[in-house]
C-alpha cells in the first residue's frame, strides 16, 4: 500500500510562525516540554537516538558542546516562547531525556529548568521527569 499524500503547504513554515489554527484555544491546552541530551559516555548497542560519545565529541575528557549545551537549550525555549505568544500555557510535564541528561552538569540540568520556569511558568502539580545512567547520578 502506498504511504497517503503530505498535505499541501509548508509543515514547519520557515518563518517560525504557526498557522492560526494552532494557536487556537492554546491557553486552554496541556503543555509539555522534551528536553533532548544528546550526550553518552558510550553508545549502547540497542541505541538508534540522536546521541553522541565523548570519543565522537573528541575523545576522553571531551565536552564540546556539552558546556554549551545549558545556553542552547535556553535559546530554544526563548524562540518556542516567541512562537506561542502571549496565550501560551504553563507547563504541566517536563521530560528529559536523551542521551545521557546526568551527563550534564547537575547546575546546567537547573539552569534549563529554571528557563522553562521563567519563559511558561510550571503548572502547580507539574510531573517533572528526568532519565538518568546509575553510573552517573548519588544519592
Amino acid at each position: 500500500m502506498p504511504p497517503s499524500a503530505l498535505p499541501d503547504g509548508d509543515p514547519a513554515p520557515s518563518t517560525g510562525e504557526l498557522p492560526e489554527s494552532a494557536l487556537t484555544d492554546l491557553a486552554s491546552t496541556d503543555l509539555g516540554v522534551y528536553v533532548h541530551v544528546p550526550f553518552c559516555t558510550v553508545r549502547c548497542g540497542y541505541c538508534d537516538f540522536n546521541t553522541y560519545t565523548l570519543t565522537e565529541l573528541g575523545g576522553p575528557g571531551a565536552t564540546i558542546g556539552v558546556d554549551t549545551y545549558a545556553d542552547t537549550a535556553l535559546r530554544e525555549l526563548d524562540l518556542a516562547r516567541s512562537v506561542l505568544g502571549p496565550e501560551a500555557p504553563q507547563v504541566s510535564t517536563v521530560f528529559v531525556g536523551g542521551g545521557t541528561p546526568t551527563m550534564l552538569r547537575s547546575r546546567d540540568l537547573v539552569t534549563v529548568l529554571d528557563g522553562i520556569r521563567d519563559r511558561f511558568g510550571l503548572a502547580p502539580h507539574a510531573e517533572v521527569t528526568t532519565e538518568a545512567n546509575p553510573d552517573s547520578v548519588t544519592p
